[in-house]
């Protein structure tokens, strides 16, 4: 590889169809956002993936955790957020609010502002030389001289150790249902204390499953419903997207802070305790007295008896004991995983270092490949908790789409490639 007339990067003669200066791979509230900055920078980029694909892949039924006024994708101008999406097309957003209206809002987000977005999947990312080399699911080969990864929560999925690799007729995790029905009458265990957890547990008894809900702490936690506060207490947990504190709200304001200025020790310790396990205010009766809850339990074994599993439960100051259920859902959470990222090649995997399994990334959210850049969930551990949100793209896309403006140039490229849609256009 060299340099080419006026100092422009030649790549060597080999096949490929096009060349970059930035590929997103995902089209989540993250890959839309920074995409959209990018183009009001003015930076050449191309964006892949099928728009809100995580969350059109959720339970219907299932409403956000968040507040209204923090699940807005940022966007370089006013007029793009989440409650001026509700007032335009007449809908409520008040809590609860369903996830299919968020996905929606989503959508229209893409449409509006990220109309290149090209809605097919990156099959392989690769290192050659100084540059990655991309080949997507349609045959297309192309260059670009960096990659932002904002594929979500797809590939991060996490089950206990006790059940991992037992067919998903018996295990399956919350994140991969659409339907619940097909549990009428039977009988569902499910394990976690967290939102999806309990909303798939009021879900599954509303559908009609016999339903026992195993949790690991001294019993289930709801969100106080919203409504005024004394002034001493608001003064001293404030509110914030993470919920009232004041480190949330300093968290919230100061988004590079826990960075910046947390050893990596206690930025991973305060990432994975908040904002905790629990439920919004507005599950409390769906659940209590209506799903058995199982305390201070947890699943050491599973063993498939026919059609059916066999359960080994601990729970504390009780003998272990055994329960057979038809199935097991686990609302068991997410844990980001570069080794779990299939369209990684192995040999730029191994150049990634991590924090735990995530990528370690710096100030600018670039990973030990230089080029090579992670946001949303796969940065939390090295951002803090507010990357889990959507709110967290509000720092996230301007301040990397400036680093971006900055550090990419102009390349010696063909004409603008057209968008490549798949059939599932129709599908919006």
């Amino acid at each position: 590889m060299s340099d080419g007339p006026g100092g422009a990067i030649a790549f060597p003669c080999m096949p490929f169809d096009s060349i970059t200066d930035v590929a997103i791979v995902g089209a989540g509230p993250y890959g839309l956002s920074l995409a959209s900055h990018l183009t009001a920078r003015g930076v050449p980029h191309r964006i892949f993936g099928q728009p809100m694909s995580t969350w059109r892949g959720m339970l219907p039924g299932m409403s956000l955790t968040s507040l209204d006024a923090s699940s807005s994708i940022a966007a370089p101008e006013p007029g793009y957020g989440f409650v001026d999406y509700c007032r335009a097309h007449g809908r409520d957003s008040g809590a609860p609010c369903p996830l299919a209206l968020f996905t929606e809002y989503g959508l229209w987000v893409q449409e509006q502002l990220v109309p290149e977005l090209e809605r097919c999947a990156v099959a392989r990312v690769g290192l050659r030389g100084v540059a990655f080399q991309l080949e997507l699911e349609t045959g297309e080969v192309l260059r670009a001289r960096r990659v932002v990864m904002a594929t979500g929560l797809t590939h991060a999925r996490r089950l206990p150790d006790a059940v991992a690799g037992l067919p998903q007729e018996l295990v399956t995790h919350t994140g991969q249902h659409r339907d619940l029905a097909r549990f009428r009458g039977m009988d569902v265990t499910v394990v976690g204390a967290g939102q999806s957890a309990l909303e798939a547990a009021a879900l599954l008894h509303e559908s009609g499953a016999v339903t026992r809900l195993l949790v690991r702490g001294a019993g289930v936690r709801f969100a106080p419903p919203p409504g005024p506060r004394p002034l001493h207490h608001r003064v001293a947990h404030p509110m914030s997207v993470l919920g009232p504190g004041r480190l949330n709200l300093l968290l919230e304001r100061v988004p590079a802070g826990a960075h910046l200025l947390l050893s990596e020790q206690r930025r991973v310790r305060l990432t994975r305790g908040r904002p905790g396990p629990g439920g919004a205010w507005w599950l409390r009766e769906r659940v209590e007295g209506a799903v058995a809850v199982h305390p201070r339990s947890e699943v050491v074994d599973a063993v498939p008896v026919g059609t059916r599993l066999s359960l080994g439960i601990r729970q504390q100051g009780e003998a272990d004991r055994r329960i057979e259920t038809d199935h097991l859902l686990c609302g068991t959470g997410y844990e980001v995983d570069v080794d779990m990222m299939p369209m990684l090649e192995p040999a730029l995997s191994r150049r990634i270092r991590r924090v735990e399994r995530a990528p370690r990334l710096d100030r600018h959210y670039e990973s030990s490949v230089m080029g090579l850049h992670f946001v949303g969930a796969a940065s939390a551990l090295s951002f803090g908790p507010l990357v889990h949100l959507v709110a967290g793209t509000a720092y996230t896309a301007p301040a990397l789409a400036r680093r971006l403006a900055r550090t990419t140039g102009s390349v010696t490229a063909p004409a603008p490639h057209p968008a490549v849609v798949a059939d599932g256009r129709a599908a919006l």
